[in-house]
């Protein structure tokens, strides 16, 4: 397994209990890229080369409704590109490793794509990035009802030791991309502005895959700029689980049409 790991010197530090994280991002290959951890800006060293975005305090806060109209929904609180990239292909499976999540924060797991113009994510604006949704699962049955709806795609999230396969479309045409993988909590999001989101987001470059004779690529286009994504009172987002449900409206734009989706292990 190959670490993708390119800063010397930073000392481990003791991690503050929080709701959860990115702690690395693993190719098919077995290659790890470190995610954020905002202990890394609390340390003397400088601050390490990754592929993932930079953010304040992640894990221990949300980005609640009553700021989806503005720029920290992209990518969480005063976030920063990454300088780096993840290699990877088109039709390729990611796995996103969280360092924890809680049993009662239930809710979707939601994945975008936004193409960086110019090849190089590291200099993306965040404001006008377009998102593209490619992948969702929210709630999946009422089995194991208690209070919370049942079970959730946080659920498998947990069953999965906290990690989450990310499929890059085998039609997606070769570029450069950040990902933006989120998790939206949903235990009190009866509220007005209950709702958690923890988006975090990480650049891609991304070359070509094996495609079927004859079939073309596609561009990521129809995307909806991050304050766009989602509504205060869409109905995944005010919505009441502490009953037993039958259903639920994932929040967010339709998946691409160039999608593949896949199922989680343990789903």
């Amino acid at each position: 397994m190959r670490n993708a790991f390119l800063f010397p010197g930073i000392a481990l530090l003791q991690h503050v209990a929080a709701h959860g994280r990115i702690t690395n991002v693993t190719t098919s290959s077995g290659t790890v890229y470190p995610g954020w951890d905002p202990e890394y800006a609390q340390s003397a060293q400088p601050l390490p080369l990754l592929a993932s975005w930079s953010a304040s305090n992640l894990g221990n806060n949300y980005i609640s409704p009553s700021a989806f109209n503005s720029t920290n929904i992209a990518c969480h609180f005063n976030s920063k590109p990454g300088a780096l990239h993840v290699n990877a292909t088109a039709g390729e499976k990611l796995t996103m490793q969280w360092n924890e999540w809680p049993t009662s924060h239930k809710g979707p797991v939601l994945d975008y794509l936004a193409r960086c113009d110019g090849g190089d994510c590291s200099t993306a604006d965040k404001e006008k990035l377009e998102w593209v949704k490619i992948g969702q699962l929210g709630w999946l049955n009422s089995s194991g009802w208690v209070e919370l709806g049942g079970t959730w795609t946080s659920d498998v999230l947990i069953a999965n030791k906290f990690q989450w396969t990310v499929k890059i479309p085998k039609a997606l045409e070769p570029g450069s991309y950040v990902l933006r993988h989120e998790i939206i909590a949903l235990h009190v999001a009866e509220k007005k502005y209950g709702a958690q989101a923890y988006p975090q987001c990480v650049n891609l470059r991304v070359s070509g895959g094996s495609t079927l004779a004859g079939e073309q690529t596609k561009r990521l286009d129809g995307g909806n700029v991050g304050r766009e994504l989602y509504k205060v009172e869409d109905k995944g987002i005010l919505v009441d689980i502490h009953r037993k449900i039958d259903g639920y409206d994932i929040p967010g734009p339709k998946l691409w049409n160039g999608s593949d989706v896949i199922t989680q292990p343990n789903q």
